[in-house]
């Protein structure tokens, strides 16, 4: 043994030495037996040691790539080289490229669960045939096809965790007040969780909004597709308009009412013409039809006095309409997921189609109040940020597309117009200067008056760049005595309103996009509670200059748009859209129309 290692040695050598040699050099001796030679101790070379493996990135550059004919070898190829792929491939190289769907020759088990809860992602508001899912039975004994199904099914895994967080939708694609911002997971982060948990599939639910609107609507998705398969009910007779019906009154409309309100008929006895009685249905307004007026009110948003007018009757009429509601619970899911999973533990709730604000504390609505929202040219955002203070006596700068389209034609007609209405105004940073030729006793001379001086018959929109508008502190002020600010790229706020005759209205969808509050010292009192100033302390500052008060704490305020709600006896709510942004998600979640939007991935 020693003498062949000797001589296989020897061999190397020369066959070194032929090859080095010029042409027509001397054949080599023949090799002769012979003491066996150790190599030198310097000669000698330890083999390569891995780096450890608490180092992934190192050892993955040092160990050999796995062999291609292998499942791991066969995903790392499929991963390299895509930038679309860098974060899989990432996730993969930590650990070795070892399949997490795979074992034996097959999927695994978490694999067919995961699958199983993915194709019932229709139960979530979620679109299942969006997700490409391996077929098991086609897989197995096949490192090929396994290799394609563990990338597929990690790749549709990250996707319904990522829309199941976020949503199926890019927000701001549907319009640039549309500007949450969805928090979704990053792919490798959902694979890391899959790896750790051996119930996955039930773990893939936890991506879902938390909050019990969204859990809400989930479970009406369900019975709504339940009675889909029944035979819809004939719809109700419509009611007609007419006068207002008010408590007390007889009116035949009535029995319509009771009907559609879901209460029992009510009948009268009538003397007939042969001296005999005989019942009929009631048509008095009474005092139950009236509370059942007044839920209804309620619900919806009107004012509730219980006054049946035309817009309580259209409301009606709009809701008994045979109408799938499906798709407008989808959209209202799809809202749910922009919103942050966590709200805050005290936090300031806007829903705009309701024209409502609530402040809500460890889940439960401690105030609320009316408010007035963008009107439907100025539609309010809808976004999530943080209140951290309040302006006491607030002047009002006015915006610049404001003053160009609503001031300025004014302004053209009477150039007075803004100093009679209290405005101060500058252009290019000074206070307007206008020359008059004035006819005196001793002749005519030119002087100058302040305010007014500004040629604006032939003010352009370019010009009116460089002029600044501002209503002081008082009575008048466009933002009442107080604001509540978060500052934000849209610079909307909550505001009082000298206007506050408007907030008996039913519908308020009459701003210019900040949120008007009904009484805004009684929001102030909630909000200041952590400090030694109340509404109270505030409204005795009213009369002075600008004064910031700066909140203990940032609280969380959202800006939301929900149509459709689920109320604690189970019914669905639904309320306008005020803006059409129900008609733009149905179409961009291909649920009807034709406006399109950015999906995630």
């Amino acid at each position: 043994m020693r003498v062949r290692r000797y001589r296989e040695l020897l061999l190397g050598s020369a066959l070194a030495a032929l090859l080095s040699a010029p042409l027509g050099a001397q054949p080599l001796p023949a090799l002769e037996e012979g003491p066996v030679l150790a190599a030198p101790e310097s000669q000698i070379v330890e083999p390569l040691k891995p780096a450890p493996k608490s180092d992934p990135d190192t050892y993955s550059e040092i160990i050999a790539a796995p062999p291609t004919e292998t499942v791991e070898g066969l995903i790392a190829g499929r991963l390299s080289g895509a930038k679309e792929n860098a974060d899989l491939l990432s996730f993969y190289k930590a650990h070795n490229h070892a399949p997490l769907w795979v074992a034996d020759g097959r999927l695994n088990d978490k694999a067919l669960a995961v699958i199983a809860r993915i194709k019932r992602a229709d139960e979530d508001g979620l679109d299942s045939t969006a997700f490409v899912l391996p077929d098991p039975d086609a897989t197995k004994d096949s490192p090929e096809l396994l290799a394609a199904a563990e990338i597929s099914l990690s790749r549709a895994v990250a996707a319904f965790a990522r829309q199941a967080r976020g949503g199926r939708l890019v927000p701001s694609s549907l319009g640039p007040l549309i500007t949450p911002e969805p928090e979704r997971p990053s792919r490798p982060d959902v694979l890391k969780l899959m790896a750790e948990k051996d119930d996955a599939a039930d773990w893939l639910d936890t991506y879902n909004p938390p909050h019990e609107g969204f859990r809400a609507l989930k479970k009406k998705l369900a019975e709504l597709r339940a009675a889909a398969s029944e035979p819809a009910p004939p719809p109700p007779p419509e009611i007609p308009g007419g006068t207002s019906l008010k408590p007390g009154a007889f009116d035949p409309r009535v029995p319509l009412l009771r009907v559609r309100l879901g209460l029992p008929k009510a009948t009268t006895e009538i003397a007939t013409a042969d001296g005999e009685t005989a019942e009929v249905e009631s048509r008095e307004y009474d005092e139950a039809l009236v509370a059942a007026v007044e839920s209804f009110q309620t619900r919806n948003g009107l004012n509730a006095d219980g006054i049946v007018g035309n817009q309580t009757i259209a409301m009606m009429n709009d809701e008994a309409k045979i109408e799938d509601p499906i798709p407008l619970v989808l959209a209202n899911m799809e809202r749910w997921r922009w919103l942050p999973r966590r709200l805050g533990q005290t936090h300031i709730f806007v829903n705009v189609p309701e024209f409502m604000a609530r402040i809500v504390r460890s889940g439960a609505v401690i105030h609320e109040t009316r408010v007035i929202t963008g009107s439907k040219q100025h539609p309010s955002p809808i976004f999530s940020d943080e209140m951290d203070h309040i302006i006491v006596n607030p002047s009002w700068n006015v915006p610049a597309s404001i003053a160009i389209k609503e001031m300025l034609p004014q302004l053209q007609k009477d150039p007075y117009y803004l100093e009679r209405q209290g405005f101060e105004v500058t252009y290019a940073g000074r206070k307007p200067v206008r020359k008059m030729v004035v006819n005196t006793f001793f002749g005519t001379r030119t002087i100058e008056v302040r305010d007014g001086g500004i040629d604006w018959a032939n003010m352009s929109a370019a010009d009116m760049n460089r002029v600044r508008i501002r209503q002081p502190p008082g009575e008048r002020n466009a933002l009442g005595h107080i604001k509540f600010m978060f500052p934000n790229k849209h610079a909307v706020y909550l505001h009082d309103t000298p206007t506050r005759h408007l907030f008996a209205k039913d519908t308020r969808a009459l701003s210019h996009g900040c949120i008007r509050v009904q009484d805004p010292f009684k929001l102030a009192d909630v909000l200041l509670e952590d400090t030694s100033l109340d509404g109270a302390k505030l409204k005795a500052m009213v009369g002075g200059g600008e004064r910031r008060i700066d909140l203990a704490h940032k609280i969380p305020i959202h800006i939301a748009y929900f149509t459709a709600e689920v109320l604690p006896d189970g019914s669905l709510l639904t309320r306008p859209d005020v803006y059409g942004t129900d008609k733009k998600m149905k179409a961009a979640l291909g649920l009807g129309g034709q406006v399109s939007a950015s999906a995630t991935p």
